[in-house]
C-alpha cells in the first residue's frame, strides 16, 4: 500500500513539473520599453479591435496591465513604478505599483487612485479627461510615495537602458472583470496592445525596439486531418510517428496511432493518452496487490 502511494504521488509530483515548465515557456507577446533619458514616457491610442476605441472614464473605473519588471529601482535605490495620466496630461498621476519578480505579473489598478502624497483629487472623469482617444503612458518613474527624505526624490532619475516589458494594459467597467482577465476573455472596454506601443502619438526619452515585439504562441497540434493524410515534405521521423501508413500488426505492437479515437479510460482520465504497456502494468499490480491480501487474509485465519 506504501509502495503504490508512493508511486501515486511520484506521478502527481511529475506531472505538476511538466506543467509548470510548460506554463514557463509559453510565449508572451509584449512590447519593451527602454529608458534614453531621464522622464520616458508616450501618449498611445486605444487598440480599435477593443469594445471601443475611445473611453468613458465616467464608466470605465480600473485597469489590468501585464508586465514582466527588468530595472528594480532609480539612480537613489528606490523602487521604480509605472504611471498613467488623462489627456491632457497632468497631476496628479494614477500609480502602478509593480511587483519586482522579473516573472510576468498581472496587476489590477483603481483608475480613480492618486499619489499617497498627494493632496490633489483625481481628475479620472468627464470634465477633467477631454481627450478620450488615448492615454499617457509612463512605464518607468521613481516612486514618489516611497518612505525618502524630499532631496533623494529630487535627485531620483531612470537612468539610461532602464527597461520593462508590457504585454497589455486592458480598460474594464468593473474590479471583478479586471481581476478576472489574463487576455483569453472578451475584449475589454479599451486595450493597449503591443502593436500599439510601437507607434506613439507623442514620446519622451523612450524607445520601443520593434526587435522585441514577440509574436503570438504558435499552435503546436496539427488538425485531424493533416494526421491522418501527413504532408510529403514532413520529416522521416514525424510520418513514422504518426504511423498512418503502416500495417495493422505494426499499430497493435507499436502502441496507439496519433489518429485511433480515444478509448473510454482515456476519456475518463480528462483525454490523456496513456500507453497500454502502462495499462497493463498497473493492470498486473492490481490483481498481484489482490494475492497479496487474500494470502494474508488466508494467513491471519490460519494463525487465529
Amino acid at each position: 500500500m506504501k509502495k503504490a502511494l508512493s508511486l501515486i504521488i511520484m506521478i502527481t509530483v511529475l506531472c505538476s513539473v511538466f506543467t509548470a515548465v510548460r506554463v514557463c515557456a509559453e510565449d508572451v507577446s509584449y512590447a519593451r520599453f527602454v529608458a534614453t533619458g531621464n522622464d520616458p514616457y508616450a501618449k498611445f491610442n486605444f487598440n480599435p479591435n477593443g469594445n471601443h476605441s475611445t473611453i468613458d472614464p465616467d464608466k470605465v473605473k480600473w485597469a489590468s496591465v501585464k508586465y514582466r519588471t527588468i530595472t528594480k529601482t532609480d539612480n537613489t535605490g528606490v523602487e521604480l513604478i509605472g504611471q498613467l495620466y488623462v489627456l491632457p496630461d497632468a497631476e496628479p498621476f494614477i500609480p502602478i505599483k509593480y511587483v519586482h519578480s522579473e516573472q510576468w505579473e498581472t496587476l489590477t489598478v483603481d483608475l480613480t487612485g492618486t499619489s499617497e502624497k498627494t493632496a490633489m483629487a483625481s481628475k479620472w472623469n468627464s470634465q477633467s479627461y477631454t481627450t478620450t482617444t488615448g492615454i499617457r503612458f509612463d512605464p518607468l518613474e521613481s516612486n514618489r510615495d516611497a518612505e525618502a527624505a524630499q532631496s533623494e526624490h529630487d535627485a531620483a532619475f531612470v537612468s539610461d537602458a532602464d527597461s520593462i516589458d508590457i504585454a497589455w494594459i486592458a480598460f474594464f467597467e468593473n474590479e471583478a472583470d479586471a481581476k478576472a482577465y489574463d487576455g483569453t476573455q472578451d475584449t475589454p472596454y479599451c486595450i493597449l496592445l503591443p502593436t500599439d506601443f510601437e507607434n506613439p502619438t507623442g514620446a519622451s526619452n523612450m524607445n520601443v525596439p520593434e526587435a522585441f515585439i514577440a509574436a503570438p504562441p504558435a499552435v503546436t497540434e496539427a488538425p485531424t486531418e493533416a494526421a491522418t493524410e501527413p504532408q510529403t515534405d514532413m520529416p522521416t521521423e514525424q510520418i513514422t510517428e504518426i504511423k498512418t501508413e503502416e500495417p495493422t500488426e505494426a499499430v497493435q505492437t507499436s502502441g496507439k496511432p496519433a489518429t485511433v479515437t480515444e478509448s473510454p479510460f482515456e476519456q475518463r482520465t480528462g483525454g490523456k493518452t496513456v500507453s497500454p504497456v502502462v495499462t497493463m502494468l498497473i493492470s498486473v499490480a492490481i490483481v498481484f496487490a489482490c494475492i497479496f491480501i487474500v494470502a494474508a487474509l488466508i494467513s491471519w485465519r490460519r494463525n487465529k
